[in-house]
């Protein structure tokens, strides 16, 4: 790149994938500002993830996204930021709606992933690594483009201190206190083929109540309220319900109060690592070598089924046994080890 842009001046980074990959994509951001210290460097993101990611401090400016727009609308939001003349454009995952995206932003210069005939739209187009985590595949999208002693700090995410004032508020009303240990479980998945068993998830919070004498808390957006209501009704200990009740923001607080974090492969596990929560993380179809949280201090629980990772939204044995054969005494055995 250094041929092409030796100082670019203003670039736009496009991500709109979802939350994990988002905050996945953090430590690209922060040696993308140390390199460019003085440039103006934005985002564009998913506008469902913008709350998670708006306060970063490597960003000058951050725009949402909406993957609802019209097309007609989504080519007025590309034309508005045209007018910004972008020297760079780095399109970090290289599927159709960001190259035609940021094709019409226009920069100067285009870097992305050009698999899949994508790299028509790229004035340089790099091959994606494979087998490993994500965050290295970020990482290795720099050193492509000539940076070198990257730092590997781990992911980074800012908890707003409203949210954070606002969580201390919530625990309190729920009788919590400092002393005490907490432990988030979220049950929720973005396929149905990464939700752990129900009854698993009963059966795990009553144990680390009795067990470890810790208080938990079930985290999970709108679309989790019935399936924790259901998991709780199972139960013989009183847990305390935050499913419903958080935005992104809070979110993030309320993990950073655990001592745990407990959950399949979604986003929430990532917030919480992303604030430097401990976590277990529970894998059936989806690859824990890309996608596991990222850190020494996360643990991984999954089968050793020769039919995964198959990455699929429905089981194609039709016996989902990557997380049916999963036991609550499997968590339990980290669970002790990291107590």
């Amino acid at each position: 790149m250094e041929a092409e842009v030796r100082e670019p001046e203003r670039i736009v980074v496009i991500d709109l994938l979802y939350m994990g990959d988002l905050l996945f994509a953090t430590p690209f951001f922060r040696n993308l500002r140390q390199k460019y210290p003085e440039a103006k460097i934005d985002l564009i993101v998913n506008a469902n993830f913008y709350d998670i990611i708006e306060d970063n401090p490597h960003f000058d400016e951050v725009y949402a996204y909406d993957k609802d727009w019209s097309i007609t609308k989504s080519i007025q939001f590309a034309r508005q930021l045209r007018s910004n003349d972008y020297d760079l454009g780095l399109n970090i995952h290289g599927n159709w709606r960001t190259a035609i995206l940021l094709r019409i932003i226009n920069p100067d210069y285009n870097v992305g992933y050009g698999t899949k005939g994508r790299g028509i739209w790229l004035d340089r187009s790099l091959v994606s690594s494979e087998n490993k985590h994500m965050v290295e595949v970020y990482l290795d999208f720099l050193r492509e483009l000539g940076f070198s002693g990257l730092d590997d700090k781990g992911l980074e995410l800012e908890i707003d201190p409203q949210a954070e004032e606002s969580m201390e508020e919530f625990l309190a009303s729920q009788g919590i206190t400092e002393a005490e240990r907490l432990v988030g479980l979220n049950t929720g998945g973005s396929w149905p083929t990464k939700q752990w068993m129900q009854e698993g998830f009963a059966q795990l919070a009553d144990r680390l109540r009795w067990d470890y004498d810790s208080r938990v808390i079930f985290f999970g957006g709108p679309g989790d309220v019935e399936r924790v209501e259901e998991i709780a009704a199972q139960m013989e200990t009183e847990p305390v319900i935050a499913a419903g009740k958080t935005g992104l923001k809070e979110l993030a607080a309320l993990a950073s109060f655990c001592d745990l974090f407990i959950s399949g492969d979604t986003g929430p596990v990532h917030v919480a690592a992303a604030v430097g929560t401990p976590t277990i993380a529970i894998f059936g179809p989806s690859d824990e070598t890309k996608y596991q949280p990222y850190g020494d201090q996360h643990q991984v629980v999954k089968t050793e089924l020769n039919c995964r990772p198959c990455g699929e939204h429905h089981c194609p044995e039709e016996h989902h046994n990557c997380m049916a054969d999963i036991t609550v005494e499997d968590i339990l055995e980290i669970v002790e080890e990291g107590m």
